[in-house]
């Protein structure tokens, strides 16, 4: 197998889509260029592998890590995936029905919730995609890799991450809470995929904006915020490129010499 010259991860909402949702030609062309020089690029993302197929089918990217570290791809073929247990699903439900809020199961090829509400209408609305169909009982039949929890309200996150410390949740938009196994991350997924492949001396390249990029661009060894991301992300990055709707994607790619 010959090894890649550079392994490059793009968050998509705010990072490599657009206001649309869309990938830009300038940025499919600029993907094409980064392969042909040996960079292999990846989706980093908490959708799921279901929600990121138009990208797929658009641009040259066929590896990716997505559910937040959770499932893996590379090239095409799947490395690894990570299951949350059974009982703590059943938990998490239990609790999101006594505070009336729907949750959203994602397992590796299906996307379901457990109820209709103006939250989950709104979340998906968010990300130009179709509220799933309902299925309350999905994670007792199959493996769920991370689940969603459908609320505005911040005080809710605070509330689940003192009552299930064996999960992380993080605020990905405003409608929604992601929700995976503790101490798993785009960075975890990163350290994953480096290990199986044996890619250790292979310099990493990390591009974000929000809150669950921060430990994917902390790690990387060259970390860029989007001009758009949070301050947080921003102090933490090598780089601070131009906004996702301004040139960004490409502006941070020749600034570190990966096209030209």
């Amino acid at each position: 197998m010959i090894l890649p010259k550079a392994l490059v991860f793009f968050d998509l909402d705010g990072t490599l889509l657009n206001g649309r949702s869309e990938v830009d030609q300038e940025v499919t062309a600029a993907l094409e260029k980064l392969k042909e020089n040996g960079g292999i690029p990846f989706i980093a993302t908490g959708r799921s592998p279901l929600e990121i197929q138009h990208v797929l089918d658009t641009t040259p990217i066929e590896s990716f890590i997505t559910l937040n570290g959770q499932y893996i791809m590379y090239e095409g073929k799947e490395i690894y995936r990570s299951q949350i247990p059974q009982e703590t699903l059943i938990r998490l439900k239990a609790a999101a029905d006594e505070l009336r809020l729907a949750v959203s199961f994602y397992t590796s090829d299906k996307i379901r919730v457990t109820s209709t509400s103006k939250e989950v209408d709104k979340a998906y609305d968010f990300i130009h995609a179709k509220s799933p169909l309902v299925d309350a009982e999905i994670h007792l039949n199959e493996e769920v890799l991370m689940a969603l929890i459908l609320t505005t309200d911040n005080a809710d996150v605070e509330w689940f991450k003192e009552a299930f410390p064996e999960l992380s949740f993080y605020r990905n938009t405003p409608y929604s809470i992601d929700v995976i196994t503790k101490g798993n991350s785009k960075a975890t997924g990163i350290q994953e995929l480096v290990k199986l492949m044996q890619f250790d001396e292979i310099p990493i390249y990390a591009f974000g904006d929000g809150p669950n990029d921060l430990e994917m661009v902390t790690h990387a060894d060259h970390g860029v915020a989007m001009e758009n991301g949070t301050d947080i992300l921003k102090n933490a990055a090598d780089y601070i490129t131009s906004s996702h709707i301004e040139g960004g994607i490409v502006e941070g790619l020749e600034f570190y010499d990966l096209i030209k």
